[in-house]
């Protein structure tokens, strides 16, 4: 009986790898820093077809809310599969289809306290291989461990205009 249901597991187990399906394992992360290192990584890509949407998605804990900025007076609130699809769409523009897309952060500001954590990152947007300069933001990111491990809660974003810096922020005490 043990090595039926055993079998039973692997098969199971088995069948959601065969349908492309990630396991838990590939989205863990042991610290906050580690996590949101990958999603920006893993949202630059050539393409679309480029991004694994699914390992995206494995990063947020399902009820996650994202608030990005979408016009410079406009930001609008996304589920997770909802902020996926606008990034999906994004990567349909022409010059994003042809060029490709990439995110770095510039800098980055870690608070952890026992299973929360919040990070600021300052970061660069462009579409490569345009003449045009990257774009600057800020994106803000709660964090909360899950089974030991750590997802994305939240994320809220606004856009820096250009010739403007970020004012200058004392380290977080708590």
């Amino acid at each position: 009986m043990k090595r039926s249901i055993q079998l039973l597991f692997l098969f199971l187990a088995s069948l959601g790898n065969a349908n492309g399906q990630q396991t838990d394992a590939a989205s863990w992360y042991k610290t906050p820093e580690e996590l949101i290192r990958d999603i920006y990584v893993t949202v630059s890509g050539k393409n679309s077809e480029s991004i694994n949407w699914q390992r995206v998605r494995s990063m947020f804990v399902d009820e996650a809310v994202v608030v990005l900025r979408t016009s410079r007076d406009k930001s609008n609130q996304f589920t997770v599969d909802g902020f996926i699809q606008d990034f999906k769409d994004f990567y349909g523009h022409p010059a994003v289809k042809a060029n490709g897309f990439e995110e770095k952060i510039l800098s980055m500001r870690t608070m952890i306290y026992k299973d929360i954590a919040m990070i600021a990152t300052e970061y660069s947007a462009t579409i490569t291989g345009t003449d045009r300069p990257p774009s600057l933001g800020v994106d803000l990111w709660l964090l909360s461990k899950c089974n030991g491990f750590w997802k994305i809660t939240s994320i809220v974003n606004e856009v820096i205009p250009a010739g403007e810096k970020l004012p200058d922020v004392p380290e977080w005490k708590f």
